[in-house]
């Protein structure tokens, strides 16, 4: 049973990759959408508000997504990372010279199944991204 259920979210993984590709959204569009709030949605708390971004942001539709960290600043300041406003890690990886207003949201609870509830950690810290093409292409972590 336990092999049966490992299979179900493969698939369903699979499935939210096809349609993210389906509806012919770019890598940066995806990043975009799933790690940039600026000016930061409001919400009555920090659970909240991460309930409802992962959910309005597509983060929660087949599985739960274990973390996701919003960055909350403008996409051309964050871009800045791939050129002049960052420093090179390794690979494609910049880190920011700046710090930024943050939001991690990370799953609460063991289910990866919907309902999704998460717990918020606001912060201000550096980030660490890819970039391909000087846009940004993956949220790597905050340093």
């Amino acid at each position: 049973m336990a092999q049966r259920g490992h299979h179900l979210i493969l698939l369903l993984v699979w499935l939210a990759t096809w349609l993210t590709l389906a509806r012919g959204e770019t890598r940066y569009e995806k990043f975009l959408r799933q790690h940039v709030d600026y000016p930061k949605s409001s919400a009555p708390d920090s659970r909240t508000y991460c309930n409802q971004m992962m959910q309005h942001r597509g983060m929660t539709s087949v599985v739960c997504k274990f973390t996701n960290t919003f960055v909350h600043a403008s996409a051309a300041t964050i871009t800045a990372v791939c050129g002049s406003g960052g420093t090179p890690a390794s690979g494609d990886l910049r880190d920011s010279k700046a710090s930024f207003a943050l939001t991690t949201c990370r799953l609460q609870g063991g289910s990866q199944t919907p309902p999704c509830n998460y717990n918020a950690d606001p912060s201000t810290q550096r980030i660490r991204i890819a970039c391909v093409g000087r846009v940004p292409v993956h949220y790597d972590k905050s340093i």
